[in-house]
């Protein structure tokens, strides 16, 4: 009995989310934050803009002090702190995981 209560707490938890979806959600968030580090180390900034010839990415340089300010906004702080919750998670479900190997090659 206390193990299925301790496992409904732990999908309660995750809102149900399986080892698969939480692994895909870390790794795109992860991926996306790196792209954006990436520019903000060169100051610059990207957006995809849909044009008549399908998607393009537009490319902009910043002052420092823009990039500064935009780390200090709840967007930014989100981000890294949900990436910084997820990999203790995300490591043990690769170890202990093997449903999620497949979807790592795609993802890394």
């Amino acid at each position: 009995m206390s193990q299925q209560v301790e496992k409904q707490t732990a999908e309660d938890r995750f809102a149900g989310l399986s080892n698969v979806e939480i692994t895909f959600m870390y790794y795109r968030l992860k991926n996306y934050l790196d792209t954006l580090n990436k520019n903000l180390d060169k100051n610059m900034i990207s957006k995809q803009i849909d044009t008549p010839l399908g998607i393009a990415t537009a490319i902009k340089e910043v002052k420092p002090e823009y990039v500064q300010k935009f780390k200090e906004t709840e967007y930014y702080k989100t981000a890294c702190d949900i990436i910084e919750k997820l990999y203790p998670v995300v490591s043990i479900i690769e170890e202990c995981d093997d449903t999620v190997i497949s979807l790592l090659d795609q993802l890394k």
